[in-house]
């Protein structure tokens, strides 16, 4: 998801590296933890996470390769003032971020795409289309 957000950047002249977006995610994530940490669940007890499981979830976005979802995208949509489109196969389009006029990022999540599990992708509009053929 960094990878893919890093690159969506490029078009908008705020060239961001994967580690910036990391760690710009996981400050804004701890500096505004009431609004993350009722969405994140203990996977052995089921209880939200304590604050101070909450705080290694965010060390763990700087620190390890950990894969980022939807509160990683709900962050990055706030620090960067930008929404961002989630394109999916099975359901509608997801804007994170509908509150900011600027053009959005578009990723395109696969569930399953090449047995990687979940992920995230840049995606670019088609140019230089060839025409439609008559019928």
């Amino acid at each position: 998801m960094y990878r893919a957000i890093e690159d969506q950047l490029k078009d908008q002249a705020c060239p961001l590296t994967v580690a910036a977006l990391r760690s710009q995610a996981a400050n804004y994530m701890q500096s505004h933890m009431e609004d993350f940490l009722p969405f994140l669940t203990n996977p052995n007890t089921g209880n939200m996470y304590t604050p101070e499981e909450f705080g290694k979830y965010c060390d763990d976005i700087i620190n390890t390769a950990a894969w980022g979802g939807q509160l990683e995208l709900r962050a990055l949509s706030h620090i960067l003032q930008t929404p961002i489109e989630i394109i999916q196969a099975d359901s509608p389009p997801i804007v994170v971020g509908e509150e900011y006029p600027k053009k959005p990022l578009i990723l395109v999540y696969m569930r399953h795409a090449y047995g990687l599990g979940e992920h995230y992708n840049s995606v670019t509009w088609l140019v230089n289309r060839a025409p439609e053929p008559c019928s």
